[in-house]
């Protein structure tokens, strides 16, 4: 890109909600008669019916705002972005309900009267970067636990004070390596505007540290000593679900407590290996708050999505923290080297307890030749292939590594990751299927991630090329998102093939929430949004709504998500990665400027 995108402060929704009778709101919401607009000559697409709409008011600078029975929406004739001309508020994103009986203009913002109550809605001008700093505090405050982040579990929907202690997920390793991430480009960034010892700096680089050093402690938690990563670890305050894989710490071993999948797979009271020493650098973030060794439940049945997300993590984080900590870039040589040992030296798997695979962590030959393993062969490929790049570029050694990488490179495996396109239409037709439903929206995060890494390490040209081809592939569906955090990484890799569409992407900023509290929102009521039946008989839109609009989620989800549109449940409040990474990853390379008005 010749010249970085500019952002410009923008306004922002925020919604307060309140008793039909309390002191702030205002009588005449209460006391006027509601006035059914004229919408007979209405120049765009409306979100509700026309007849739907009851009640109308007019706001500064000729913004209209318009209510009925399906929530809330905004008209400004005046915008400078066509996706800000209409704006839709719904229940529960914005409103208590969509039973909307009266409104009153507020400035730029609104009063709306509803069966169940009183939502204000304030629209706030805020920058991007004030927006990734009230994110950041949200995650800080609320959705951290030991120093990871997925999200936290509420005891009352909606109410980030009803807050519990607990929450985690399978993916903790994937959302936590995510989160840091972006931490860490955002000390590198403040360090390069700022120096060194500017306080913005310094808590930053503490933030980023916290988040680096929790993350890397799940390569280490299992005690195995044999590489193992765990998907996630639970102290004995948090109650263990029933899902899932966990082993129980117990001193010298770890044995497999009472699941269902636990005893469906018949490995109930399992004994393990677990008296690998833990790094007390990492183990502090349990000890600190008064667990030892014996506290820790971890989960295991790690899967690929993990593994991909901590060497991406371990690269960024040798580059950016490693480099003026050694003892910490230790940490991360090591937890390196010991994973791609156990990985290679296990035939290309990542084995579990029970000497067997787990799941979904496979990268070798007799896997790519399975049915299942067939389509999956060529992002699998491209993610171990990255793992060995990183690898040896953090520890400095070649040797093992290089060895691993050639012969694997000899069986095809390089080649092999530009076939995703295909192979991947192939395995949807055979089933019945449109390329769209057979999505794995977790999977274009470790699409990035691999060829990413592997665009940046990679110094054969012609295998540079291949890999570069191999990400365009995967922008097929890559770019109907229209996510930073994807778009970005894209850029950095295949620079010559770089065409952001700079509208998209601002609004992408511009329009997502400062909050991450988890709510439903309904599209299946919406008028204004094409929905397309695909051959499978799935139901999707097929145009993207803003980001305020849709519903609240990580990335690895279907955001044209049409019929079940709540974010994994609404008691919940999710972290701030999918933005504060985004956000930073374009500050630092230069992709986003801030501006003034």
């Amino acid at each position: 890109m010749a010249q970085p995108i500019k952002l410009y402060p923008h306004l922002t929704r925020v919604s307060s909600h309140y008793k039909k009778y309390d002191i702030e709101v205002p009588k005449s919401l209460l006391e006027t008669h509601p006035k059914r607009p004229d919408l007979t000559d209405f120049p765009y697409p409306l979100p509700l019916r026309k007849k739907d709409y009851t009640c109308f008011c007019e706001g500064n600078n000729g913004v209209m705002w318009y209510g009925g029975e399906g929530g809330v929406t905004r008209f400004d004739p005046n915008a400078k972005s066509i996706y800000d001309i209409i704006m839709y508020f719904s229940a529960r994103r914005d409103l208590m309900d969509n039973s909307v009986q009266n409104i009153v203009a507020d400035g730029d913002g609104v009063w709306v009267l509803t069966a169940s109550g009183v939502t204000h809605i304030d629209m706030v001008k805020m920058t991007a970067e004030e927006k990734a700093y009230m994110l950041l505090e949200e995650t800080l405050t609320y959705v951290q636990r030991h120093g990871m982040v997925s999200q936290k579990k509420l005891s009352e929907a909606g109410n980030l004070k009803s807050i519990l202690p607990y929450g985690h997920s399978d993916n903790d390793g994937s959302f936590s390596s995510a989160y840091a991430m972006g931490e860490i480009f955002h000390y590198a960034t403040l360090k390069r505007e700022k120096g060194d010892y500017a306080e913005e700096t310094l808590r930053a680089r503490e933030v980023a540290l916290r988040a680096s050093e929790a993350n890397l402690l799940l390569m280490y938690i299992a005690g195995r000593g044999d590489g193992f990563v765990a998907r996630t670890y639970l102290t004995s305050q948090e109650p263990v679900p029933d899902d899932g894989i966990f082993f129980k710490k117990n001193g010298a071993t770890a044995s497999c407590i009472s699941t269902t999948d636990s005893r469906n797979k018949n490995i109930v009271g399992l004994e393990v290996k677990a008296d690998a020493p833990i790094p007390e650098r990492l183990s502090k973030y349990y000890t600190s708050e008064g667990f030892d060794h014996t506290d820790i439940t971890y989960k295991a049945d790690t899967s690929s999505d993990e593994i991909t997300h901590h060497y991406m993590h371990l690269l960024v984080a040798h580059e950016f923290l490693g480099c003026e900590d050694p003892e910490y870039d230790l940490l991360l040589k090591t937890a390196a080297a010991n994973t791609m040992s156990h990985i290679i030296d296990n035939g290309y798997l990542l084995r579990d307890a029970t000497g067997k695979p787990t799941t979904w962590a496979k990268w070798c030959e007799d896997y790519f030749n399975t049915g299942a393993g067939w389509a999956d062969a060529c992002l699998n490929a491209g993610e171990v292939l990255m793992y060995l790049r990183v690898t040896m570029h953090i520890t400095g050694e070649t040797g093992k590594w290089q060895k691993a990488f050639d012969e694997l490179c000899e069986k095809g495996y390089d080649k092999l990751t530009v076939k995703h396109f295909d192979r991947f239409f192939q395995a949807s037709l055979s089933g019945g299927l449109d390329v769209r439903e057979e999505i794995m929206y977790g999977d274009h995060m470790l699409a990035v991630l691999s060829f990413w890494g592997l665009a940046t390490l990679e110094k054969d040209e012609e295998r540079l090329e291949l890999f570069r081809q191999a990400f365009r592939s995967w922008r097929t569906s890559l770019a109907d998102e229209y996510t930073p955090a994807y778009d970005f990484p894209y850029f950095l890799s295949d620079p010559d093939n770089a065409k952001p569409d700079e509208e998209r992407i601002r609004t992408w900023f511009y329009r997502f929430n400062a909050s991450r509290l988890a709510s439903n929102v309904s599209m299946t009521t919406r008028r204004d949004l094409p929905v397309k039946t695909y051959m499978g008989g799935y139901q999707g839109l097929s145009a993207l709504p803003t980001n305020d609009e849709r519903f609240i989620a990580k990335l690895d989800r279907d955001p044209l998500e049409y019929k079940n549109e709540d974010s994994g449940g609404v008691y919940c409040v999710e972290s701030c990665y999918v933005y504060t990474l985004s956000y930073w990853l374009g500050r630092y390379f230069g992709f986003i400027e801030e501006c003034d008005e």
